[in-house]
């Protein structure tokens, strides 16, 4: 963004003035009070609003009552030429926007210089003099981090912020503070909590009932979770029993076979091949009763007749001749293989106690049960040694201790109670007359005097000496020994003492290992293979025994079926024992002899058709080849529908009618019976669980109905304590303090957290930006300094200057103007690295108070330089900035008045 012009319409002292900026760089020169700051503070107000009134603001509304406001122009990258017109009286002092033939509101204007804000202007894109003196007064760590912030997150904002969120955070707490409100909180809670504590202390019993009614509580609601979930689990069993009958009817038509569904259609085609069939067998039949009659054989004539009229049946039945057989091959088979495998079972049983209503199983790997083993072989041979170890432990004891006391027999002397110990007396007799001559001494001359005292002295350390002389033990050497040898047999039964512990321990792991196998055995009914050896030598034999146990149940499923296959088939011949010779007899039989009567009448049939006329034999052709016809056509459909002989048709059709109406009734118990019965629920153990539940739920409620009445006793008993209230005015009075602390620390950490925070970002952001930084900021200084300084390092975090001769200065150690030539440097190296975003041209006023005539123009060969690439307002009253500017050839206008 680039100024294009202004126009103060009414503004502080200028009325209908109008200003156009050049896009690069310009001066704006007028005297003190020529209205300098009030043009900046006008671009300010264009931009971002009217400055609020206040006692200790300048208030730049026009005393004559004309229109406060203006208009400012300037182009932008993506919406070209843009006036903002901004009037105090007008749409509340908003403002208006117009560009590209629109207009804008203020939300408009904001948009368009987004990011930019009022205080990113002030602090970033404005160079004042209030911010130079401000870095004069701090110390060098400060100005150290100021600086650097501000050239390198482009806002001192940031670390004004973060300073007062500190200072806010100190106001409310100091770590070794005691003015602070939380510290005064703090102290008072640590008061408060004492006071609490001697309350207590009084009180122990009652903060006994508090436990125990907490604990009673705690147990009341985990009872009653608990009753509701088994009234839960009690009723969906209730219903479950209840609906139980639905759920039989619905297995035993889920195991009934299914068939396909017959069409209406199919229905009749097989009832109409039924009636055709019938027909013809009825016709035949009455053909050859006919013959039977006109024949010579009389004598069979009954035989034939029973054979005429079962006929079919047993055409039928010989037609299964070849299954029966086989199923007759197959039942011998299975039972003599079920006898085998019985054989071979019996001798495992005996063996080892199975039996095959609970046969045996080994849930281990063998790879488990090996290392079971080599723990046993482990814990054995180490039973065996720690025994070796200890017996030879023992063995050594006694020896030992019969040394000890062979010699204490030799050395009883050493024992005695007054074993050559003279008492520690002292000598009367001497102590008497050092006494006497100490006493005698005092009335003697000097010379002898000291003579009398030298004696006195004798006699009285010869009547002390039995107490300071010690007489030599002459059983010193044999009481060492003997204590040695006490040492030695402590030692040793130290030791007997821990081998005896550490076969204590491998007894009691032994023990345990055997309730772990005696327990494995019984619940993988093991029966006689009771130790871990067995398991592993012996492991086959609960393999076979359990494939013997399965393929004997897999061929009493199977012998059972075949055999009531077989009674069936027995069953359908019972008809004939009337007229055959077959009760009593097995099936094999009773197939054989209907076979040689099936024969025999087949003979008698032949003779009577050969006797027979013509036509009545054309007849019985005729019939027997539609009859063959019939048989034919019917195939494809009997087949299709598992129908053995068109006989079983009108049985067949009523199964499968049966057959649909189990369907529709299976979907209609589906529907009812949804989600009730999971997959692995046992329908035979409902009624048992609904009793366990219902008897766990009453002692679940009559427990519940105890705790209750032990909680109200606690709730009488804990009410009674507080009767005085001491107690509870102080656990108030503490909640209340803590809550206030709680949100005071809150408060503090919020500040903290903030200040942090901002320190981080800065941080961050120096990181980020600080290499290309110093580079610019060096080739800014050199341009300032005419090259007298060729560079600006970071050096341990601090700002160093360099030298063209390679002597390095501190920030503290340079001249006021070259310390503020260094802050122009990274403040002007900061905005070029923000120069693709050109969101403001840059304003200066007054910056350089502190240079002299050189600095001054090189600070305007700078501003000259960096218009190049962003918009550069010089305001000055400084005419030696005039000349500076006309030797460089930059615009400069003059403000005369208003």
């Amino acid at each position: 963004m680039k100024f294009v012009a202004i126009e103060l319409v009414g503004f502080g002292k200028w009325q209908q003035h109008r200003i156009d900026f050049s896009s690069k760089n310009q001066l704006v020169f007028g005297a003190n009070e020529a209205g300098k700051s009030t043009i900046y503070q006008f671009i300010q107000a264009m931009l971002f609003g009217f400055p609020a009134k206040g006692k200790r603001k300048k208030d730049y509304q026009p005393k004559n009552g004309a229109a406060y406001g203006g208009r400012l122009w300037f182009t932008h990258p993506v919406y070209g030429e843009v006036q903002v017109e901004r009037f105090k009286g007008q749409n509340k002092g908003q403002a208006k926007v117009y560009f590209n033939d629109q207009v804008g509101d203020e939300s408009m204007l904001e948009k368009m210089i987004h990011p930019l804000t009022k205080e990113l202007f002030q602090s970033v894109f404005t160079f004042q003099q209030e911010q130079l003196s401000q870095l004069e007064k701090l110390n060098e760590e400060a100005l150290q981090t100021s600086l650097l912030s501000l050239g390198l997150s482009g806002s001192q904002q940031l670390l004004v912020s973060r300073e007062a969120y500190f200072k806010d955070a100190q106001t409310i707490y100091k770590g070794k503070g005691s003015q602070p409100l939380l510290n005064q909180k703090l102290n008072a809670y640590q008061s408060l909590q004492q006071r609490v504590n001697d309350k207590e202390q009084q009180e122990r019993p009652f903060q006994q009932l508090l436990a125990e009614l907490d604990s009673t509580e705690q147990l009341v609601t985990k009872e009653r979770e608990t009753a509701q979930e088994i009234k839960s689990q009690l009723a969906l069993i209730e219903k479950q029993v209840m609906n139980l009958p639905l759920y039989e009817e619905l297995q035993s038509i889920e195991q009934s076979k299914t068939l396909t569904a017959l069409s209406r259609e199919e229905q009749e085609n097989l009832l109409s091949i039924y009636q055709q069939n019938r027909f013809l067998n009825e016709e035949l039949t009455r053909l050859n009763q006919s013959i039977a009659a006109q024949s010579e054989t009389e004598d069979q004539t009954d035989d034939y007749q029973f054979y005429l009229k079962e006929e079919e049946h047993i055409q039928q039945l010989l037609n299964q001749r070849y299954d029966i057989d086989k199923l007759l091959s197959e039942i011998k088979w299975m039972t003599q293989s079920l006898q085998q495998n019985q054989e071979e079972l019996f001798p495992l049983e005996r063996k080892w106690g199975w039996n095959q209503e609970t046969p045996p199983q080994l849930s281990f790997e063998e790879q488990v049960v090996k290392e079971m083993r080599d723990e046993i072989v482990a814990r054995t041979v180490k039973l065996q040694t720690t025994q070796t170890d200890l017996e030879l432990l023992e063995e050594e004891i006694a020896t030992r201790e019969e040394n000890l006391s062979t010699f204490e027999t030799v050395n009883k002397e050493m024992f005695r109670k007054n074993h050559r110990q003279t008492t520690k007396k002292v000598n009367l007799l001497f102590c008497g007359f050092a006494g006497i001559i100490l006493a005698l001494s005092f009335f003697l001359p000097v010379p002898l005097r000291y003579g009398t005292f030298i004696l006195s002295a004798g006699f009285l350390l010869a009547g002390l000496f039995p107490v300071f002389y010690q007489p030599k033990d002459t059983y010193e050497n044999e009481k060492r020994q003997w204590q040695e040898k006490l040492s030695q047999l402590d030692y040793l039964n130290d030791q007997l003492l821990k081998i005896k512990a550490e076969m204590k321990r491998i007894r009691e792991e032994e023990k345990d290992m055997e309730r772990f196998i005696a327990q494995k055995v019984k619940e993988n009914h093991l029966g006689r293979m009771d130790q871990v050896e067995f398991w592993l030598t012996y492991r086959t034999d609960i393999t076979r025994y359990l494939i013997l146990i399965n393929t004997n149940q897999e061929l009493k499923h199977q012998l059972e079926e075949d055999q009531k296959r077989a009674a069936k088939i027995a069953e359908a011949t019972e008809r004939y024992t009337a007229q055959l010779p077959i009760a009593g007899t097995s099936l094999a039989e009773r197939m054989r002899v209907i076979s040689n009567f099936a024969d025999k009448m087949e003979k008698v049939r032949f003779a009577q058709e050969y006797q027979a006329d013509a036509y009545t034999r054309q007849t019985i052709r005729e019939v027997k080849e539609k009859q063959q016809q019939v048989i034919d056509q019917s195939r494809p459909l009997l087949q299709r529908f598992q129908i053995a002989s068109i006989n079983e048709i009108p049985n067949k059709i009523q199964h499968y009618q049966e057959t649909s109406a189990n369907h529709r009734r299976k979907q209609e118990l589906q529907r009812m019976l949804i989600g009730l019965y999971p997959e692995t629920i046992d329908p035979q153990q409902l009624p048992k669980q609904q009793l366990e539940m219902s008897q766990k739920l009453k002692d679940l409620e009559s427990t519940i109905q105890q705790l209750q009445e032990k909680e109200q006793k606690l709730l009488y008993q804990r009410q009674q304590m507080l009767s005085d209230g001491t107690l509870d005015e102080l656990y108030q009075e503490q909640a209340e303090l803590k809550t206030e602390i709680e949100e005071l620390a809150l408060d503090w950490s919020a500040h903290q957290l903030a200040g942090q925070l901002l320190m981080d970002l800065l941080t961050e952001l120096s990181e980020q930006q600080l290499p290309n930084l110093l580079k610019k900021a060096t080739d800014y200084f050199k341009l300032l300094t005419q090259n007298t300084y060729r560079g600006i390092q970071l050096d341990d975090e601090q700002l160093i200057v360099i030298r063209e001769d390679q002597q390095r200065f501190m920030l503290h150690e340079l001249s006021t103007g070259t310390r503020d030539q260094v802050i122009m440097a990274v403040r002007f190296a900061f905005l070029y690295l923000q120069e693709q975003r050109s969101l403001c041209p840059i304003m200066i006023d007054d910056g350089w108070l502190h240079y002299d005539s050189q600095r001054k123009q090189q600070l305007a060969q700078l501003f000259a330089v960096f218009s190049e690439h962003q918009q550069v307002i010089c305001f000055s009253s400084d005419q030696e900035m005039v000349s500076y500017y006309k030797e460089l050839k930059q615009p400069i206008m003059e403000l005369e008045g208003a």
